[in-house]
């Protein structure tokens, strides 16, 4: 279970029977990453007024003994948790509008989130519209490959809806995300293009509460502020359920939904699906595929994410 940096070093030190001033000395000649820090830096990162690099704080685990992967990253060490909708703003600013991501993100880059909303979707009569609309896509970017019928689909979402959302704006669709938990040996055969997502049986996916990985088989937001709301809900489940999840990763076909990757640190894998009649073109453009992965663990040694999890 991740816990701050500050938690982990006083309960440590303690244990250890150690004062600050001890402590501070034995690091300093334990590492020289962590040469000349004094009682005072202790203290002050003991009280979360200050974080230390994830090098050091892997350093600090390893003076300690303690198995470095199975505790690190730290859940971020912010005084006060930020509501949903300073997290988006933080999100969008330090990431969606970020250098690495270009331009933009989607085609419409409204700045008033208060009119959008996230809707869990469901197998009814009610959520049809938005059920075509997302198969309609995975249609239109996968041509080659084997299309998700609406049947498969909608068992999907009636053994884990929570993680198939619709983002509305006045009602109106304007973005989606299909994340499934499913085994880790299913995980990857699907990040290397050995078993088609149509093919996935309700068999595949499992609990959030067993050992799993994520793999999000679709993410489109048509904003930034519909993908920073997106991307929050998985966020917001990755933190709930950071000690089952062993990877996050999935298949890009877009511009934007390869940009979202990078920005959150996915690494690129494998070439996804082939294409044997010609290239496949969405919106003008010929799209190519790719397959994103990456360690749970890797993702959130970013403390800017690790700050985005729920307290």
């Amino acid at each position: 279970m991740l816990e701050n940096f500050g938690s982990y070093l006083k309960k440590r030190r303690k244990e250890a029977g150690l004062t600050q001033d001890r402590l501070a000395m034995a690091l300093s000649c334990y590492s020289p990453v962590l040469a000349g820090i004094d009682s005072v830096t202790i203290s002050r990162w003991e009280r979360a007024t200050t974080e230390p690099t994830g090098e050091r704080q892997r350093q600090v685990i390893a003076y300690f003994h303690d198995d470095v992967e199975k505790i690190f990253p730290f859940r971020s060490s912010r005084s006060q948790v930020l509501t949903p909708d300073q997290s988006m703003e933080y999100l969008i600013r330090h990431y969606l509008n970020s250098p690495k991501l270009g331009s933009k993100i989607g085609t419409f880059p409204e700045r008033d989130g208060r009119s959008y909303s996230i809707q869990s979707l469901n197998n009814t009569e009610e959520d049809r519209s938005f059920l075509e609309m997302i198969l309609e896509y995975d249609r239109s970017i996968s041509k080659s490959a084997v299309p998700v019928e609406r049947e498969r689909l909608g068992g999907w979402l009636g053994k884990c809806n929570r993680l198939t959302m619709v983002c509305r704006k006045y009602g109106h669709y304007f973005g989606h995300v299909v994340a499934l938990p499913v085994k880790d040996e299913v995980f990857w055969q699907l990040i290397h293009a050995q078993k088609e997502i149509a093919s996935l049986s309700l068999d595949d996916i499992v609990s959030p509460h067993e050992p799993h990985s994520l793999y999000v088989s679709s993410l489109y937001g048509a904003s930034r502020i519909a993908a920073g709301r997106l991307i929050l809900e998985v966020v917001s489940y990755l933190g709930r359920h950071y000690d089952n999840v062993s990877h996050i990763g999935g298949l890009c076909a877009t511009s934007d939904g390869a940009r979202l990757a990078r920005s959150f640190h996915l690494e690129p894998c494998e070439v996804g699906p082939s294409v044997p009649h010609g290239p496949v073109r969405y919106q003008g453009r010929e799209v190519k595929f790719v397959t994103y992965t990456s360690q749970l663990a890797h993702i959130l040694e970013d403390p800017g994410l690790r700050k985005l999890l729920p307290a």
